[in-house]
């Protein structure tokens, strides 16, 4: 250890247990903000297009219910909740901004509605027979993308058709 290290090192102990915490807080937040670069290299940004469409249960729409693509060359999911008239809208790198083109396996599973209040601060519900339930159930199956037999083939150019009609 140089002089100057040990006399730094004595001057903290000598002003006490306050600028050893100020030394350490001020230490910590250096590295934090140096740990937060938004130009993270290692993000991949999916190439992808507007892809948006209907999803119905035998004629009926679909309300509360996440589309999820999931592409099979490792690329990023995309998905998108269904409103009241069964309207979906896909993201992929952000909400809403797409799908990647081409065929993907895909998965349908209701998602219920964000509970009331400030998050955090929401309402703790651990009986499962009090949770929300979906206005129109569907079978299990489509929960998992190797047995809904769902295949969503997303065009090269921005889609506003897509039909997703379970049977």
């Amino acid at each position: 250890m140089g002089n100057r290290a040990k006399s730094a090192k004595l001057c903290l102990w000598r002003f006490g247990p306050g600028a050893r915490l100020a030394v350490s807080v001020v230490s910590l937040s250096v590295a934090a903000v140096a740990g937060c670069d938004s130009s993270d290299q290692g993000t991949v940004i999916e190439k992808v297009v507007p892809a948006e469409g209907t999803l119905t249960y035998q004629g009926r729409p679909l309300e509360g219910y996440q589309v999820t693509l999931l592409p099979t060359d490792g690329r990023r999911p995309a998905a998108g909740i269904s409103d009241a008239q069964g309207h979906f809208r896909l993201g992929t790198n952000t909400e809403g901004d797409g799908a990647p083109p081409g065929k993907h396996p895909a998965a349908i599973v209701w998602i219920p509605p964000r509970p009331a209040g400030e998050p955090g601060q929401e309402a703790i519900i651990d009986n499962p027979a009090l949770l929300p339930k979906p206005k129109v159930k569907i079978p299990e199956k489509y929960g998992d993308p190797k047995t809904s037999g769902l295949e969503i083939e997303i065009p090269p150019r921005d889609t506003k058709e897509l039909k997703i009609d379970l049977k």
